[in-house]
């Protein structure tokens, strides 16, 4: 396989995302991923659809991680680029660092890491997040 582990779909959104080899670089060795992810950006309205039929939660979210049982795809990302806009202005953070950590937390929920499942799941998953950050 590549060093490309990301697909993309933008779907006629605007948004830098050139730190994705920086990402796959940080990544691939960590986790030994073999399969591709697939990352795709939705408005509020189609996340939060999502959201309802997956989680039951009628609200708008910044990102959701769906596994597939496929041989070559690990999993798919949704990021609402709207919501993560809003995110990036609340903490006072560019939208690219909002992207990473929004695609990086994606990811660790592919790979098995569930923060709500408790509080020191939740801890383990943060540090992770903050680790490979500090990476890329």
């Amino acid at each position: 396989m590549n060093n490309k582990i990301i697909t993309l779909n933008k779907r006629g959104y605007r948004a830098d995302f050139t730190w994705l080899t920086d990402f796959s670089r940080v990544i691939l060795p960590r986790y030994k991923i073999k399969k591709e992810i697939s990352v795709a950006l939705l408005s509020s309205s189609e996340i939060k659809k999502l959201n309802k039929i997956y989680r039951q939660k009628n609200k708008v979210t910044d990102v959701l991680s769906f596994n597939l049982e496929d041989k070559n795809i690990l999993g798919e990302i949704v990021i609402c680029l709207e919501q993560a806009k809003k995110q990036a202005i609340e903490k006072n953070k560019s939208i690219k660092s909002e992207l990473k950590l929004l695609l990086l937390h994606g990811t660790l929920h592919l790979l098995g890491f569930d923060h709500e499942k408790s509080i020191s799941e939740a801890k383990r998953q943060e540090k992770e997040e903050q680790l490979l950050l500090s990476k890329f």
